[in-house]
């Protein structure tokens, strides 16, 4: 595997590697099914009267969540945090880590406002920013849950 490019995006564990090929793989066939499914559908029924970039983004989307997701519930995150100790400054990091992305994704959506590249409300910014903000914080505590209890279950 040490010969394909797709090695400079995957971590350099070997365990983490060979789950997240796994994730990857997995992904892969989900996305044939899908264009397969979409192909028929489209053939026989004629439902799909979007654009096809649309749809192809959406796929992308769902592949990606979906690699993103099973990588959160596999719980291999955090592969140091056995102690409660090591919990507590990993879930204290998360928060920043969130907070950060959180100022950061606002001061980008201001930015997008401010200069009329978007026209969304200023409740809309906000919403927007606490939602994707808060499911962050959501997915990384899940990660960080999983990945404790898994160690205290090794070790």
């Amino acid at each position: 595997m040490k010969k394909s490019w797709v090695t400079m995006f995957l971590p350099n564990d070997e365990y983490k590697e060979r789950q997240l090929l796994y994730f990857i793989a997995e992904a892969f066939v989900l996305f044939i099914g899908f264009l397969g499914v979409a192909v028929l559908l489209n053939r026989f029924l004629g439902i799909f009267s979007t654009e096809f970039s649309y749809i192809l983004l959406g796929v992308i989307a769902i592949l990606s969540l979906y690699v993103w997701i099973r990588y959160i519930l596999s719980g291999m995150e955090y592969a140091n945090v056995v102690e409660k100790s090591e919990y507590k400054i990993e879930l204290k990091k998360t928060i920043v880590s969130t907070s950060k992305f959180a100022v950061l994704f606002a001061g980008v959506a201001i930015a997008l406002k401010v200069t009329g590249v978007v026209d969304y409300s200023w409740m809309d910014l906000l919403a927007m920013t606490l939602l994707s903000s808060g499911l962050l914080l959501v997915a990384q505590f899940i990660s960080l849950q999983r990945s404790f209890r898994k160690n205290r279950e090794l070790s």
